[in-house]
Order: structure tokens, then C-alpha cells, then sequence
């Protein structure tokens, strides 16, 4: 089996393309050694790094109903459009995000992943420090200090906490936190080294949607194997991304936009990145819309199967090698 490093993008609720990407890699004979994601693919992310097959997590995906992500406070079951309001004013987001958080303490329990003690990796070889040394990492953005988190490894020096005893459902809730669709989640903290006792961790997209150097070494040793990304988008040219901003309304999404896409710019516009990167063109599909039929799901893992496959066909770890890194 081969072996590779993986960065899944976020994408709401595009989320089962990522899943037909991971289907297709592990089909093509590829074993995920760490994963890293932001928001969608920080929930891919940690159910495969739970250990949580491809075909397991497509039936998983399937029989999910996203609609029930949309959890609104009890007391306002009766009146949804009341509470949508009150969430959005007194709570920063819409949607509670306690269904979010129960499916997948559930799912990653069942596999024993509760901590982020139990997603410890034993590798020696690796150029990431021991401290580092996890099969997931998720990116959120603490708003409460305007600074990006790469959780667990941020825990310690950013918040004075220890990462291994802290939830790796919540860490993973928090960078699918969507701004103003879901209340960002208050993630402990040491107020001598954070400021206060919680910082609000909130969507990861918001500073890098696509982390994918993470994993990339710094020191002078060659990879032992390629980190691949998968983003939740047909491979675009900067003129197929002119916007018009004719209207307030577009000018708004393209502010939105700018903020969520532009840190990893630099990545997308690097042929180094684009050659191990898989598209997935997920086309006539919202990032928001959690009515997903059956038929959509369907569509989205297809769509993410075959982009994967159609990468495999060409892609040639040595030859990438040849090109890029020459170490």
C-alpha cells in the first residue's frame, strides 16, 4: 500500500465530494498516514483518521440527514423563524451545532477516539516534532485574538492547555463553526496565556481553508511520500474568478469570498500544488444547502470519486519528485 499525507478543504455542506476523494484514493491502494482539514474537511478528516472506512463513511453520509445540523434552542422548536433571530442576535449564529457535535462524538467514539490523546502517531522519522505527532489536524480561527489555530498542536502554546485531554469532537465543531450559521464554540483556555479562561473558535476557512504545506518538510531530507489536497472546486484560471460586484449584494459575497480563499491563493497558483492537488467540481451545489437529497449526496461522492480516479490516472510520485522537489 502507499502511503500519503492528506489535506481535505472545506466546503459546508459539499462535504460528500471530499468523501468520494478519499473512496477513490484508497481504492487506487493509498493509506492516510495524517490528515488535516478545515471545517468539511476537518469532519472527513477526523472520522477517516478515527479510522472509519470509505465505504463506512459513505453509508454514514448517505443515511445522515443534514437538515437535523439546522438545531435551533428547545424553547423555540415551535417558532423556528424566532429562534433562528435570537441565535443570530444573542448567540453569534443561527444554528446551536449540538447535533453536529453529538454525531460526531458518537461516531468517533465508537471507533475509541474521544481525546486527542487517543489520535497519538509513533513516528520517528518524521520531521514534525514528537509534541506534533497526530494522525489529524484541524484549523480553526480563534476570533476572540484574530489568530489561526492548528489544533492539537496549538493547544499548549497558544491556550496553556494539554491537547491530549481535550475533546477532538469539539475541536473539529469549532472549525466547521460557519460564520453566523453556527455559534462559534468557547475552546478552555489559561487566561495567563490566552487572556481569559475560553477563546470563541469559529470556521478554520476564515484564515486558511486549504492548509495544504502543513505536512510539507523543512529540513533538508527528501519527502518519504506526498502530501495530496482535495479542494471542493473545479480547477479555475483568474479569469474564469472575475467577479462584477455590480450590486452591494455581490460585492458582499466577493468580500466573504476574498477573506475565506486569499491565504491560500498563493498555494493554488503554485504548479508545485496544483499537480498533486485533486479537483472536485462540485458545480450547482451550495456549500449551505443541508436539504441534501439522497440524489445530491450521490452526485457530490460521484463527482469526488471521479475527480480521484481521473488524478490516479496520471499522477507519478517520482516524477512530481523530478519536478518540485529536489532534495
Amino acid at each position: 500500500m502507499a502511503m500519503t499525507d492528506l489535506v481535505l478543504e472545506g466546503g459546508g455542506t459539499k462535504l460528500p465530494g471530499l468523501v468520494g476523494t478519499v473512496e477513490a484514493l484508497a481504492d487506487g491502494g493509498y493509506g492516510f498516514h495524517r490528515i488535516a482539514g478545515t471545517s468539511a474537511g476537518a469532519i472527513v478528516g477526523a472520522l477517516t483518521a478515527a479510522g472509519i472506512g470509505p465505504q463506512t463513511l459513505r453509508q454514514k453520509v448517505l443515511e445522515q440527514d443534514f437538515t437535523e445540523f439546522e438545531d435551533l434552542s428547545a424553547a423555540f422548536r415551535h417558532v423556528p423563524w424566532l429562534g433562528r433571530v435570537q441565535g443570530l442576535l444573542l448567540h453569534k449564529g443561527i444554528y446551536v451545532g449540538q447535533a453536529l457535535h453529538d454525531f460526531l462524538a458518537t461516531a468517533l467514539a465508537d471507533q475509541g477516539v474521544r481525546t486527542w490523546g487517543d489520535l497519538k502517531l509513533d513516528d520517528p522519522e518524521s520531521a514534525i516534532p514528537p509534541e506534533r505527532s497526530y494522525r489529524l489536524v484541524v484549523i480553526v480561527s480563534d476570533v476572540s485574538r484574530g489568530r489561526m489555530l492548528r489544533l492539537p498542536w496549538d493547544y499548549e502554546e497558544a491556550l496553556g492547555i494539554d491537547a491530549d485531554s481535550q475533546s477532538v469532537a469539539e475541536a473539529v465543531c469549532a472549525s466547521a463553526a460557519s460564520p453566523f450559521f453556527f455559534r462559534p464554540r468557547a475552546l478552555p483556555a489559561q487566561p495567563n496565556v490566552a487572556g481569559g479562561d475560553s477563546v470563541l473558535g469559529a470556521d478554520g476557512g476564515l484564515l486558511s481553508n486549504f492548509p495544504v504545506d502543513i505536512f510539507d518538510r523543512k529540513d533538508a531530507l527528501p519527502a518519504r511520500w506526498p502530501t495530496l489536497g482535495v479542494m471542493l472546486s473545479a480547477r479555475r484560471t483568474a479569469a474564469a474568478e472575475w467577479r462584477p460586484n455590480a450590486t452591494t449584494f455581490q460585492y458582499a459575497k466577493s468580500l466573504l469570498s476574498t477573506m475565506i480563499n486569499a491565504h491560500d491563493r498563493r498555494h493554488i497558483d503554485d504548479p508545485s500544488v496544483t499537480e498533486r492537488t485533486v479537483f472536485v467540481d462540485t458545480t450547482g451545489h451550495s456549500s449551505t444547502d443541508f436539504a441534501l437529497t439522497t440524489a445530491d449526496k450521490l452526485d457530490l461522492i460521484s463527482s469526488g470519486r471521479m475527480a480521484g480516479e481521473k488524478f490516479l490516472a496520471h499522477w507519478d510520485w517520482r516524477e512530481w519528485k523530478e519536478r518540485f522537489d529536489r532534495k
